[in-house]
């Protein structure tokens, strides 16, 4: 089974699907669920995925009701969640090296750690990156 991180701009196209690429990202989770690829992530998703959402409702994209239905959907997609114990020097080398958040270093950590890609759709990250670590993925190019 094929396996890869996916970062926190990607999990939010699954609920915003008026996003550019939420179909591709909501692809990756069609593949998810029906057991073509394992996904991880860092743990700090969860916080993401909320903050994400919450700023979605205060620009009137997302109603209150759905948040909740959003992450009590996620969390009933048992995603495998890492501890940043498990990979924290690597965090603060790629935020350091690519002065990058320690969060979106986290998902670079995990995916360097685990030796698998990383998916996003994070254009900042991505282009920081993308010359020297080949297997950060691009969403709109999966």
């Amino acid at each position: 089974m094929k396996r890869a991180v996916i970062d926190a701009s990607v999990v939010l196209k699954w609920y915003l699907v008026d996003e550019e690429y939420s179909q591709k990202a909501i692809g990756l989770l069609d593949k998810y669920l029906s057991n073509e690829i394992e996904i991880l992530a860092p743990s700090l998703l969860e916080y993401e995925l909320i903050k994400g959402l919450i700023i979605a409702q205060k620009r009137g994209r997302v109603e209150e009701e759905k948040i909740l239905e959003a992450i009590d959907g996620f969390i009933s997609l048992e995603i495998k969640l890492k501890n940043l114990s498990l990979f924290y020097p690597k965090v603060l080398e790629y935020s350091r090296v690519y002065n990058r958040s320690v969060y979106d270093a986290s998902y670079l950590a995990l995916a360097d750690k685990e030796g698998i890609i990383l998916i996003t759709a994070d254009g900042e990250m991505y282009d920081a990156v993308k010359k020297d670590l080949k297997w950060v993925r691009w969403l709109g190019d999966i």
